[in-house]
């Protein structure tokens, strides 16, 4: 598959996009920032009190809880932006006229089945992982497509999506995986950037890898039994 097809592809489709990629980026990126920002509060919170400068009355008790329902509050945020974005992205690489802002928020729809691919893609992988390093990465790109099916196809089930990837990425994770180094230089710029090169990267990266899975489909095999996938 051709590195500088999908990306001058995907550049075209940014530019056409009837949603400017770059606002709906940085709507992301700012709740991004917001939610970094309540982490840093309660991360200099937490250090008061493990020194033992800010105890009082139940302050460690309101603490624990605050901590509690932000971990919930923001694997809920993370995983509705990472899905959103997902498909925001795919509309893009699809000139999907349909596309809007709220895309962002569509997994709203399927967030138990969105919560759910994203464990059991951990799971997997974490598994892989304890017998070494290699066999992990491995299995991250075997499972790399199940998001864009599962947004693409929001009724089909979380091991459906996960197998799918996997008959996907059959003889490609390589290719994948070429694909991906092949944007260090633009991450390095939006580190370096201090992150703000990442509004042009992002999308660039994501539609790139839409078009990428779009490619991929003609030639995958779906299997449809009920078979479970490791």
């Amino acid at each position: 598959m051709n590195r500088q097809e999908l990306k001058f592809d995907a550049k075209e489709k940014m530019r056409q996009a009837a949603v400017n990629p770059y606002v709906v980026t940085i709507i992301m990126g700012v709740i991004i920032v917001i939610m970094s920002v309540v982490q840093v509060v309660l991360n200099v919170w937490g250090e008061l009190i493990s020194s033992g400068t800010a105890v009082s009355g139940g302050e460690f008790s309101t603490y624990v809880v605050s901590s509690i329902v932000f971990f919930v509050v923001y694997l809920l945020i993370s995983t509705i932006l990472q899905f959103g974005y997902s498909s925001y992205c795919l509309k893009v690489a699809n000139r999907d006229s349909s596309m809007s802002y709220g895309d962002l928020f569509s997994s709203l729809k399927y967030l138990l089945k969105a919560i759910g691919l994203t464990l059991m893609i951990s799971i997997f992988v974490m598994l892989w992982c304890l017998l070494l390093i290699i066999p992990g990465i491995i299995a991250a790109y075997r499972y790399s497509q199940a998001i864009f099916i599962m947004v693409e196809n929001p009724d089909k089930g979380v091991m459906q999506c996960i197998r799918e990837s996997k008959e996907m990425m059959a003889g490609h994770k390589m290719e994948y995986f070429i694909l991906e180094i092949s944007f260090f230089f633009w991450m390095l710029l939006g580190s370096v950037t201090c992150g703000l090169a990442y509004i042009y990267v992002y999308p660039y990266m994501t539609v790139t890898f839409a078009n990428y899975y779009n490619r991929l489909k003609p030639v995958s095999v779906v299997y449809e039994d009920a078979g479970t996938t490791y």
